[in-house]
């Protein structure tokens, strides 16, 4: 049995809202989160909301990990809400090496549009938390060709693990031409190539 069958057995049996995936037998594990789900959609704009699109990015990312030097584990598979502790703790349990989190952003300006990653300030400067952040948006931004908004911090869940943890916000609903690039499969898949590079190169693969 590939051990990341193994994984998701022994978290079925004892989280039945998580789930994992297997990518072969490589060493390496990262896990990968589809922010909200289920009773929490996220931001919501003409019908389109961020739980969705999210999940469809991360799940394009697992495909495109297949086969690869990391095994890519999801902390969710389909729309449903896990608390935000056990995302991080999950991530914790099944010796993952960095945490991941993909949101899509809002704000009540229209205009704004482009890419950020976000890292809890309680971190120090020399975390490498920082280095995954900027290797991610740098990644995001040369497959996408989105403004890029920089590394950012402010208080994040991610506080409640160790792990290097970042939070990509991968665009913004808000923005209309920046939504239709969301809802675009295409793109959503270039954005998902964009997060797996910039996991490989925070881990120098």
């Amino acid at each position: 049995m590939r051990r990341g069958w193994f994984l998701f057995l022994i978290w079925f049996l004892t989280l039945p809202f998580l789930a994992a995936g297997p990518v072969g037998s490589p060493s390496l594990i990262v896990v990968v989160d589809a922010g909200h789900g289920g009773e929490d959609p996220g931001a919501v704009v003409a019908g389109v909301k961020e739980k969705d699109v999210v999940l469809d990015i991360v799940l394009r990312l697992f495909q495109l990990a297949q086969g690869g030097p990391v095994e890519v584990v999801l902390t969710r598979i389909t729309d449903r809400y896990v608390d935000l502790k056990e995302r991080v703790r999950f991530a914790e349990e099944v010796g993952a090496v960095l945490y991941l989190s993909v949101h899509a952003n809002y704000s009540s300006n229209s205009r704004v549009r482009g890419i950020e990653v976000w890292v809890d300030d309680s971190r120090r400067p020399d975390d490498p938390s920082w280095a995954l952040a900027r290797a991610v948006l740098e990644d995001l931004v040369e497959a996408t060709g989105a403004p890029n908004r920089g590394v950012r911090s402010q208080k994040l869940y991610m506080r409640h693990t160790k792990l290097p943890a970042a939070l990509a916000e991968v665009g913004y609903l808000s923005n209309p031409g920046e939504r239709r690039r969301l809802l675009d499969p295409a793109y959503r898949e270039r954005i998902a190539q964009g997060l797996l590079q910039g996991i490989y190169d925070f881990l120098g693969l």
